[in-house]
């Protein structure tokens, strides 16, 4: 029973990193579903999974990008871990080459003691490669954050925060029999430098039977300036299976 209301639930939420470029189509219309359960029994009865959907529309002017990610685990029957987040962007097809985009987010992540984050920004996107086999594109953006965080008493770290940062990453992707995506971004708040967050995501996909293909993920999150009680690093290996649209 457990396991079933964690697959209803990881429909509805989502995981508190996005690797947007991992959306990105050239169909007019495209989507994806992805699915990812683990279970113990035994000297340690944990249940923990993971889920994420998507979809990407290309209109004359521009490509529409939603995605909702979610992951939720209990332990001892009792939930240790729940994040989720949702994201939209929108690209304008100005250049096949300069690329200005616009995105806004909501996400929470209980491990990191974030209640809420919110932001919205735009920028630029610089595609440096669009070729079939290879793709590799940089962008710059800046963005207004607002974060809620479940902070300790004596914890020196403010419980909210509102502060513009920049945001700028690195994209390559190359296509196979299997596929392989790499993004890394970096953050820093405009009024501190040394505020600053390392993000990264690196996936290969792998078709099984006609559009339902197995996905493995490595996340990494750094952050230089996490609350207290919360690790700067984070690292996370999720094996998935999705169905393409």
């Amino acid at each position: 029973m457990q396991v079933f209301w964690l697959i209803v639930l990881m429909v509805s939420i989502s995981w508190a990193q996005v690797n947007i470029e991992s959306f990105r189509s050239d169909d007019k219309l495209s989507g994806n579903v992805m699915l990812s359960l683990s279970s113990n029994i035994g000297n340690v009865d944990a249940v923990q999974g993971d889920g994420s959907g998507n979809i990407t529309l290309h209109t004359d002017t521009g490509v529409y990008i939603a995605v909702l990610k979610g992951g939720m685990g209990f332990l001892g029957g009792r939930r240790f871990a729940n994040s989720g987040v949702m994201h939209m962007r929108y690209t304008l097809k100005r250049s096949k080459v300069w690329q200005p985009e616009f995105f806004t987010q909501a996400d929470y992540a209980k491990s990191r003691k974030l209640d809420r984050r919110y932001l919205t920004g735009g920028g630029m996107r610089w595609v440096l490669s669009d070729q079939d086999v290879l793709h590799a594109a940089v962008g710059s953006s800046l963005m207004w954050e607002h974060e809620g965080l479940d902070v300790k008493i004596g914890d020196s770290h403010p419980s909210q925060t509102s502060q513009f940062r920049s945001s700028n990453y690195v994209n390559l992707k190359i296509n196979g029999r299997a596929t392989f995506l790499m993004t890394v971004y970096y953050q820093f708040a405009v009024s501190s430098w040394k505020d600053t967050r390392l993000l990264g995501s690196s996936e290969v996909s792998t078709p099984i039977i006609g559009k339902i293909k197995q996905t493995t993920t490595l996340n990494f999150r750094i952050d230089s300036r996490p609350p207290m009680g919360v690790k700067t690093s984070d690292i996370k290996l999720v094996t998935s299976f999705g169905m393409s649209f």
